[in-house]
């Protein structure tokens, strides 16, 4: 379970971020993966996975132009090929065929 230690208020994320905090209220209704954890009156707190998700969302959305949709999209898609994992070994992959490629030039075939 998390320990209060490691949960911020939104008034502190947002300060952290550099965000106004109805922004990041109105990313938690459009973009599926932000799910702060709501205490019985309603005050949110973000995990650290929560924040860094925020992190994310702020660059995909300001630095990337990435709608809100496309941003939903990118984290989908994300958790379809279950990162870092899947990430990793397709990337031995690429590096395997790169290295067998470089191979086949190499002898002249």
């Amino acid at each position: 379970m998390i320990q209060n230690k490691a949960l911020k208020k939104i008034g502190l994320v947002a300060k952290e971020l550099k965000l106004p905090i109805y922004v990041i209220r109105l990313w938690e209704k459009k973009i599926n993966v932000l799910k702060p954890i709501r205490k019985p009156k309603g005050m949110r707190y973000y995990s650290n996975s929560q924040t860094e998700i925020l992190k994310e969302v702020k660059y995909l959305l300001q630095k990337k132009k990435y709608s809100i949709e496309g941003v939903n999209l990118h984290f989908k898609e994300k958790k379809r090929f279950n990162y870092p994992t899947e990430k990793r070994i397709m990337i031995k992959e690429i590096e395997g065929l790169i290295f067998e490629i470089r191979n086949v030039i190499s002898n002249g075939a």
